[in-house]
């Protein structure tokens, strides 16, 4: 599902309506990781399992940096993360490469060709990698103390409106903003509401009609 095509036009338009009729702060929550859950799942099928993983080992060694105070440890953890991260990455994109090059030596010895994995590279991979390890990278720096909610984690992971095209955000920079706009009402419910201003809504929207076609324009002239 591309940027620029007519199902993400809908699918972005049914999203953001549902936002703006739904006011409650956890429902809005499940719906933007739900429908950046089926974004991904859309266009990468079951390679969804590797955001999923992603997700969950970075929130907890996030979490466990953050409670030690032992400096050995935070840097087993933080090497931990960069491997866990980096090493899938590196596996799904330079595998059939690295496996090219080994053949190319083999030629020279006679040596039987090793088949191709012919990975497919997951949708975002690059993107949700480093923003992940950026996180982790924060916590340890104290720069960022870590969030208690893995469903406010997992949206900052998936986020579908920037997951293919970027930009890489930050964790301090997100995650503010999925709590400044929450506001208690004396609803009856223990629910806090997500207040939506019309002049903010309008500003979004021009900010992403202007990219979307920027991104439409270049996309007609580069190849020229």
């Amino acid at each position: 599902m591309f940027f620029n095509s007519i199902d993400f036009i809908f699918f972005f338009i049914i999203i953001l309506t549902a936002l703006v009729i739904i006011k409650h702060r956890k429902f809005q929550h499940l719906l933007i990781l739900l429908s950046s859950y089926f974004f991904i799942y859309y266009s990468s099928n079951y390679l969804i399992i590797l955001l999923v993983y992603s997700t969950i080992l970075d929130f907890y060694v996030g979490k466990e940096i953050w409670k030690t105070q032992n400096i050995t440890k935070k840097k087993i953890l933080l090497i931990l993360s960069l491997v866990g991260n980096l090493g899938l990455l590196g596996f799904f994109k330079y595998a059939d490469f690295a496996i090219f090059q080994i053949n190319l030596l083999g030629n020279n010895f006679n040596l039987s060709q090793i088949e191709f994995l012919n990975l497919a590279l997951p949708i975002g991979i690059s993107f949700y990698t480093f923003q992940t390890i950026g996180y982790v990278v924060d916590v340890y720096r104290g720069k960022l103390k870590p969030t208690e909610s893995l469903r406010e984690f997992a949206i900052f992971v998936s986020f579908f409106p920037q997951l293919v095209a970027g930009p890489i955000i930050k964790a301090r920079e997100f995650l503010p903003q999925l709590q400044e706009k929450f506001q208690k009402y004396e609803t009856g419910i223990r629910l806090r509401q997500i207040i939506i201003k019309n002049s903010n809504l309008k500003i979004g929207i021009t900010l992403m009609s202007l990219g979307f076609l920027k991104k439409c324009f270049l996309q007609i002239i580069l190849p020229l």
